[in-house]
């Protein structure tokens, strides 16, 4: 009897607290019987009416929006929302509640953010409950596909001939739930292919692609990717794109060595219509081969010749060009050439008790002057003799072995202008 009395008391409780509408005992009791950890228990003797017009409001962003009409009849405290895969899954869980008899509106986002995945079909239930937390057998059902993985996207181009460089370009997907593209890329149309970055925005529909190397191809594929990460199939047929050519290397490389301290190259002009310059490469010879290549000059595109004025006298040296564009791409390297500098062919003799030098005019034909020195280990070199408009120079009586140095001079734009230094041991 004593329990009787508690337990209509506590049904009073409830029901005054429900018309006033504010958070009570009932409310808990139905958060408790309803907790994630509990089972719902269905009450032979409820006979709550099920509720009418149940319909998906919204399958978008990996959720399942519904709504239904309220149950106007019997003691409605709220409504329990069960749900079931519908693919030869009948075991239903309990995924929320509602508090109220107008609480008809529920979304269904999954135990964790996106969990419900792209596609997924679902069965849905929904039962009364009543103020003192019975549920009723009585229920609404339907059931309900979560929106799709967004389509692939449309429109993909590729642009070829660019330095290094793939632009790829598409078009905007309408799903708003598209967070960006996903580009893959492969040398290949076999594959694997790779995912290279993951270009962000739905109306970002343009990526520039660095691709390592010149004339290089490469194959591309995008797909559409939701902010949960879900993913379109990528495009059906693979675009294909080359990267710009570098230029070719530079043919027609010869050489003349008619003048002492000058070797004078000329090659034949690239057909790059966007040629930039020419690099010259030198390395000069040394025992037991030659020394570091290194770049001795630049000349702009249309030039092709250069006087080389760094080579010494019967100097051997090695050249090879490359050819530059204006988008800085580097050709390979032209054949070598190697070429033996002017020696002025000097000769060292005795005669009347002094060493006469002579050399061969037609080979120093750009210089009027020549100053001999003897060449000393420790001390400075000591100038022996200076003279012009000759063939020949008398010096003092040198021992035999002692080292000369022979250097041309002219005269340009009102100063002295030397060759590189002959050197010959007198006999």
């Amino acid at each position: 009897m004593a329990r009787s009395a508690r337990v209509t008391g506590l049904a009073i409780a409830l029901v005054v607290a429900a018309a006033l509408g504010c958070t009570t005992s009932g409310e808990q009791i139905a958060e408790r019987l309803f907790a994630r950890d509990q089972p719902l228990v269905f009450d032979k003797g409820s006979q709550l009416l099920p509720p009418e017009g149940l319909r998906v409001t919204s399958n978008a962003d990996r959720q399942i929006s519904l709504a239904w009409d309220p149950v106007l009849v019997g003691d409605v405290a709220g409504y329990a929302i069960l749900r079931a895969g519908v693919t030869g899954e009948t075991v239903y869980e309990r995924v929320g509640i509602t508090r109220s008899r107008f609480g008809t509106v529920f979304t269904d986002a999954g135990a964790s953010a996106g969990a419900l995945g792209d596609g997924q079909t679902y069965a849905y239930r929904v039962h009364p409950y009543d103020l003192k937390g019975r549920v009723s057998r009585s229920h609404a059902a339907l059931s309900a596909t979560t929106e799709p993985r967004p389509d692939v996207p449309e429109g993909l181009q590729a642009y070829s001939s660019l330095p290094r460089t793939v632009v790829l370009s598409w078009r905007s997907s309408d799903a708003r739930a598209v967070a960006g593209y996903a580009i893959y890329r492969c040398p290949t149309m076999a594959g694997p292919w790779d995912r290279v970055t993951f270009v962000e925005g739905r109306l970002t529909t343009v990526y520039e692609d660095t691709v390592p190397g010149d004339l290089r191809v490469m194959y591309y594929k995008i797909a559409a990717v939701n902010r949960f990460g879900g993913e379109s199939e990528s495009t059906e047929q693979a675009i294909r794109a080359v990267t710009k050519a570098e230029p070719l290397p530079p043919i027609g490389l010869e050489a003349s060595a008619a003048s002492l301290g000058k070797v004078d190259l000329r090659w034949a002009p690239n057909v790059e219509p966007d040629l930039a310059a020419y690099e010259i490469w030198r390395s000069t010879a040394r025992e037991g081969g030659f020394a570091q290549e290194v770049e001795i000059a630049n000349v702009p595109a249309g030039t092709t010749t250069f006087a080389d004025a760094g080579i010494g006298c019967g100097e051997s040296a090695r050249y090879r060009l490359r050819a530059t564009d204006t988008d800085a791409l580097v050709s390979f390297y032209s054949d070598p050439l190697d070429v033996k500098g002017q020696d002025a062919g000097l000769a060292a003799s005795r005669r009347d008790g002094a060493v006469v030098l002579a050399w061969e005019p037609g080979r120093a034909a750009e210089w009027t002057g020549v100053r001999v020195s003897e060449v000393r280990s420790v001390l400075p070199d000591r100038e022996l003799a200076t003279v012009s408009g000759t063939a020949e120079v008398a010096l003092p009586d040198l021992s035999p072995g002692t080292e000369l140095a022979v250097t041309f001079q002219r005269s340009a734009d009102g100063a002295i202008v030397e060759s590189p230094s002959c050197r010959l041991v007198v006999p």
